[in-house]
């Protein structure tokens, strides 16, 4: 999605394209490929703009959140990471645990997954997969 996009889904939703707003996005959309941290957003749009505080990207976020902008992840250490939604088509990630670098894939085994849950007695309405592990330069930077 373009920011315009974006800001016009918000519009309609009832938001205004603030400047804060605004910037938080772009910071979203200029890191697409990472999925980041509430507080990782905050030190980056902190940089653009000493002013913005935390709570204001926090609520931003919320508001990204409800109005399924944002696809959200928990780590192994309770934190959740967030990035904007890349497409409307049915994909999946890989993620960097290091760095965030996150890689979309098409493929899906959703026949072996419906038949798992059949099997089960359940009736499958939906799945999400993340594939986890450390990518290549955050490999090569533990070798140095």
């Amino acid at each position: 999605m373009t920011l315009n996009q974006i800001l016009e889904q918000l519009k309609l939703a009832g938001y205004k394209a603030t400047a804060t707003r605004t910037l938080i996005l772009e910071t979203l959309i200029k890191n697409h490929e990472l999925i980041l941290s509430a507080d990782e957003i905050y030190l980056m749009v902190k940089l653009e703009n000493a002013k913005i505080n935390r709570s204001t990207v926090y609520r931003n976020l919320e508001i990204l959140s409800e109005e399924n902008l944002l696809y959200k992840t928990i780590t192994d250490q309770g934190v959740t990471k967030v990035k904007l939604r890349c497409c409307d088509k049915h994909h999946h990630h890989l993620i960097c645990d290091r760095c965030g670098k996150i890689v979309v894939f098409d493929q899906c085994a959703s026949d072996l997954y419906r038949e798992f849950a059949q099997g089960h007695g359940f009736l499958l309405t939906g799945h999400t997969l993340e594939l986890h592990g450390i990518c290549k330069n955050c490999q090569l930077l533990e070798r140095v």
